[in-house]
């Protein structure tokens, strides 16, 4: 991947880390140069979720140290990799499709994490990739993930291998077929119970009526 094609995008951080970090920046890809399809560009989505958790842990209001927290379809890695700058002894797994691992080593390089920040490859529509997660996540979090319906049923079977019983799910997606996402709802609600964060729970600014964002976990 010629990553002198790519163009930089930056979050500004709502305060300084530990560590000094002020921003987080990544990599995109917004001409298609590198052939790896919509992940390896930032898209609204992420920016409202990575701003959400950025706010929820400098209010106070989240603790993510020592936790584990695996990004599916991470893409550019912008809301793992924020993640991986707000608090130390976080451990962060970037997933995503083989080709673009590259991209997302390469972002993890851009930052100064306080934890540990790793890429894999994980293709949701293939099951034996599920098995390189060990053991459950306390925290996944999906971008962008259910722009198609062909990814739905992959998607949630994914999800209900990967969580335990102490996991939380952050999804975020914007809407653009009500009917589509609607279905993948329903299918996410056979295993797990989730509910919709409010505007007023999310970054003042970095919001959008377009734009949801659900915390769920399994049933019992």
């Amino acid at each position: 991947m010629d990553f002198d094609k790519l163009i930089e995008y930056e979050l500004e951080l709502s305060s300084r880390t530990d560590n000094g970090n002020r921003s987080v920046h990544v990599l995109q890809d917004t001409s298609g140069s590198t052939r790896t399809g919509v992940g390896s560009t930032v898209w609204d989505e992420g920016i409202v979720a990575a701003k959400y958790l950025d706010w929820q842990v400098s209010q106070g209001k989240m603790d993510l140290r020592g936790k584990t927290i695996l990004e599916l379809g991470a893409g550019t890695g912008l809301v793992g990799i924020t993640v991986s700058c707000l608090q130390p002894e976080t451990t962060v797994l970037l997933s995503d499709k083989n080709e673009l691992v590259p991209l997302l080593e390469h972002n993890i390089s851009l930052n100064k994490p306080q934890g540990t920040v790793s890429a894999i490859c994980l293709d949701w529509c293939i099951p034996e990739h599920r098995e390189r997660i060990t053991a459950a996540p306390d925290l996944i979090i999906v971008s962008d993930g259910i722009w198609t319906k062909e990814l739905h049923s992959h998607l949630a079977d994914t999800l209900a291998r990967l969580a335990g019983d102490n996991t939380s799910v952050l999804l975020a997606y914007e809407t653009r077929n009500f009917e589509e996402e609607a279905q993948f709802m329903a299918l996410w609600s056979n295993r797990f119970r989730f509910h919709d964060i409010k505007p007023t729970d999310q970054h003042p600014v970095m919001q959008s009526e377009d734009i949801f964002l659900f915390s769920g976990s399994l049933k019992n």
